[in-house]
């Protein structure tokens, strides 16, 4: 091809890439597209017009692509402060219809619960729970109606309150599954409660008094339920109204948007149960300053998340519709290991690898729980009551449930063995599934390898109880990570745990951030579970069998006990898949492996009808 030529027909293309480079918005990824493009045309020219203006010019803007690409890249703390700054703020724009249904609601059945009250005395016992309501009459008649707040230490009192709220919020947002009537239940039996308690304040004519102490931590704690309930309604609209998508695409999208608006609550709940254990008690404060507190934190929502948003899209920052580009289709997708993905990313791939082979997994799943069921109650003389004392009340955030699934308690050595083979087994299907996703092939002796680095993960659940959740999300991750390492490399555990720190060097933040995303995908099951609906399952099983009474309960827990393990083995199933995709991510980061193998072909010749073409 002649240079004029050459040059007549790239122009254009040329041309595009200069002005997306003197756009202030730049977007890496595109960045790293045009990259690649400008260095094919680059190696082209260097072949054929080693000596003109034009390879001259193309490595100039080739120079600019990478000064570009590298000066946009983000430190974990500049994406950290992104997420606050900018992607909450965007999701919460687009979900404004969400929050208003969300709002109304709630005023709406605060309202009733107001009225309701107002028109039967007798409501808040209903409502409220005899025991309360003769608690704080009590309280009253000693001159201290606040002295429920008084009763356990500011610290105890902060966790235990902490907890709780998450665990409402995230019950609120783990119902939207059902198309988001599930949130929007259970926002309306808390909206109906809290009208009921205030007004039950207002017939013992105290309402300035509990105004000023309830709200001090009320306005952060019900503002996140609010939230929670409008991410429930996010996530639950994408399956309800998919539109051209599948439902699992759809889903997809809106369980992300609605998980990233679920993350902007925590900082609230945090704030809110540390002012409801250490600030609300201090009933003697001044009034004046109690309400500074209170139009503090109305002011806080109402800036952040009413205003700014608004504001941020009234500048022009819409955000970008990125979840469609990255959705991948599920039958000619094919699994790409040479390129840096984003989490959001490496979550689709995850969805995309279940379906392709989802017989395969949830006869794992299933198969790894019948597994554990057969070995734990085979092997054991004592009824399931003694054996698995679970705390039916909070599954979810209860970590006593899982150290009773993998850990030696009372001397039930069994019990680990069996958690042991079936976290080997579901790593072995998982990581199985991702080799044919790649064409690869493994040695035999991995399996060897592979058992090491499950006892690491063994050894991070096993023997820590009240400190279990902040192992999961701390320590968790690495030893998920070290034991794709040892399957895919085929290393020593002392080799394996050297390589798997080097991928992480940088990255732990990324690789903690993913584990904790998995993890709230299956808490969400989890919730779900410990809903109205299990228990239904397990009364018409009551109506529908005859047997004596200690004969269902002993059956009922087993079949609780499976159900718990399978969806445990579900979450261990997204845990290793995500380490497993993550760990090319990883190491591409690191080592460039693929760009390397990219680089290294500019410049090789062969002859091509007896010409030299690069």
């Amino acid at each position: 091809m002649r240079e004029t030529q050459f040059i007549k027909q790239n122009q254009e293309k040329w041309s595009e890439f200069e002005q997306t480079l003197q756009g202030e918005a730049k977007d890496a990824d595109r960045l790293r597209n045009l990259l690649v493009q400008i260095t094919d045309d680059l190696s082209y020219s260097r072949t054929f017009y080693p000596n003109r203006s034009v390879r001259v010019y193309l490595n100039s803007l080739a120079q600019k692509v990478y000064l570009q690409l590298y000066r946009n890249r983000r430190t974990p703390l500049g994406k950290l402060l992104t997420f606050w700054t900018d992607e909450l703020p965007q999701e919460v724009y687009r979900a404004r219809g969400a929050f208003r249904l969300a709002f109304f609601l709630f005023a709406l059945c605060f309202g009733i619960g107001v009225l309701s009250c107002a028109m039967d005395p007798e409501f808040a016992e209903v409502v409220l729970g005899d025991a309360y309501v003769e608690m704080t009459r009590a309280n009253i008649e000693s001159g201290d109606p606040m002295a429920v707040y008084k009763e356990k230490g500011a610290f105890g009192m902060f966790l235990g309150i902490t907890f709780n709220n998450l665990y409402v919020a995230f019950l609120a947002f783990a119902m939207g599954v059902f198309f988001g009537v599930g949130s929007i239940i259970i926002l309306i039996s808390n909206a109906i409660m809290v009208g009921c308690f205030q007004y039950f304040f207002i017939q013992q004519g105290l309402f300035w008094e509990s105004f000023l102490t309830i709200w001090i931590h009320g306005t952060l704690e019900i503002s996140a339920i609010v939230i929670a309930t409008a991410a429930g309604i996010t996530m639950g609209h994408g399956p309800a109204f998919p539109g051209t998508y599948t439902r699992l695409q759809a889903f997809q999208q809106s369980a992300r948007r609605g998980a990233k608006i679920m993350l902007g609550t925590t900082p609230l709940f945090i704030i809110a149960g540390f002012l409801e254990g250490f600030m609300t008690r201090q009933t003697d404060t001044p009034d004046i300053i109690r309400g500074a507190f209170i139009l503090i934190c109305l002011s806080f929502v109402l800036v952040y998340f009413v205003w700014y948003p608004w504001f941020h899209h009234k500048m022009g920052l819409q955000p970008k519709e990125v979840e469609t580009q990255r959705l991948p289709a599920h039958k000619n997708y094919k699994l790409e290991t040479g390129r840096i993905k984003s989490s959001g990313e490496i979550f689709s791939e995850i969805f995309v690898l279940f379906r392709r082979h989802s017989r395969m997994l949830l006869f794992s799943v299933f198969g790894g729980a019948l597994l554990y069921c057969l070995i734990v109650f085979g092997l054991s003389d004592v009824g399931a009551e003694e054996l698995m004392p679970f705390n039916t009340e909070s599954w979810v955030f209860n970590p006593y449930n899982f150290v009773l699934l993998f850990a030696a308690h009372d001397g039930y050595w069994f019990i680990p063995l069996a958690g042991g083979l079936m976290l080997f087994w579901t790593a072995l299907q998982a990581f199985r599934a991702v080799d044919k996703e790649l064409g690869q092939s493994i040695d035999r002796m991995v399996f060897i390898r592979l058992f090491f680095g499950i006892t690491m993960v063994m050894l991070c659940i096993s023997f820590l109880s009240w400190w279990l959740l902040a192992t999961l999300t701390l320590i968790l991750p690495i030893a998920l990570l070290l034991a794709y390492v040892s399957y895919r490399d085929n290393l020593y555990l002392h080799q394996a745990v050297r390589r798997t720190f080097f991928l992480l060097k940088g990255a732990y933040w990324r690789t903690v951030g993913m584990a904790i995303l998995l993890l709230v995908l299956g808490l969400t099951l989890f919730s779900i579970i410990n809903s109205a609906v299990a228990q239904l399952f397990f009364q018409m099983i009551n109506w529908l069998v005859y047997a004596e009474q200690a004969v269902l309960d002993e059956w009922s827990l087993r079949v609780n006990t499976f159900i718990l393990v399978a969806i445990a083995n579900f979450i261990w199933l997204l845990l290793f898949f995500g380490s497993a995709l993550l760990y090319y991510t990883l190491r591409e980061i690191n080592e460039a492996t693929a760009l390397r193998k990219r680089v290294s072909t500019i410049g090789q010749s062969r002859r091509i009808r007896g010409l030299e073409r690069e």
